[in-house]
């Protein structure tokens, strides 16, 4: 049953003909524009307000394509971007991102369906954090540890789809995505340098085709969703 419905996914992204990587050049374009708009933002508004902050954020991913009937974090990629943040309080901050973002599936070596869909996004994560100031161990307060939660628009820029046959035709994937973000950080050189880790997982499915019979069911629709373990160095200007 598995096997079966292994190849109906495959063949549902019309995974069965050599061809070329099609890039998403419009999208590519339009994503381009934007991140120039945004990062101009952040630079005008970190330059010109005292209580913001704003740097630049770089990282690596592994990730899996909840519905593809093939589990596990195989998918190796890199993210990378800038930030703008505005500290709330001493224990609370909020902070908005722009990174590009690499997701997507790849197929176990022991799976005798051999294939990698590569997914290329602008993110635009939106995050709230608390640190854990308010607790100290031996007289020295825990500020250095952050819980963040929040939640990311994905802008699709680039696909490509491949299997043991060569590339493949990328097919109808969402051009946006929404997602939610859990995460913890860890403050390395004050806050000047920081460690952090999240979990990002697909609020709607990240593919246009139909998933009823064979998709993963999730947030009361089927469908196949981004699933990315992120792990980011963010350095503050």
């Amino acid at each position: 049953m598995k096997s079966n419905n292994k190849t109906r996914f495959l063949t549902s992204f019309g995974m069965t003909t050599n061809t070329s990587i099609v890039p998403l050049s419009f999208r590519a374009r339009s994503a381009r524009n934007l991140i120039m708009l945004l990062l101009l933002i952040i630079i005008g508004v970190t330059v010109h307000s005292q209580p913001f902050y704003g740097g630049f954020a770089i990282g690596g991913t592994t990730s899996q394509i909840d519905g593809d009937h093939n589990n596990g974090f195989h998918k190796i990629g890199f993210t990378g971007g800038f930030f703008v943040g505005l500290e709330l309080s001493d224990i609370f901050e909020a902070q908005f991102e722009i990174k590009y973002i690499q997701k997507g599936a790849k197929s176990s070596a022991d799976d005798p369906y051999q294939f990698k869909i590569h997914l290329e996004y602008v993110e635009l994560p939106l995050v709230a954090s608390a640190n854990l100031g308010f607790l100290n161990i031996n007289g020295r307060k825990l500020d250095w540890i952050a819980f963040e939660a929040g939640a990311s628009i994905d802008v699709l820029v680039a696909t490509n789809q491949r299997t043991l046959g060569g590339n493949e035709p990328s097919s109808r994937w969402k051009g946006l995505c929404f997602n939610g973000i859990l995460g913890i950080k860890f403050n390395l050189d004050k806050k000047k340098l920081q460690l952090g880790a999240r979990v990002i997982t697909s609020i709607n499915s990240a593919y246009a085709g139909n998933f009823s019979n064979f998709g993963t069911h999730r947030f009361g629709q089927f469908g196949a969703f981004n699933d990315v373990l992120e792990l980011v160095l963010y350095y503050r200007l």
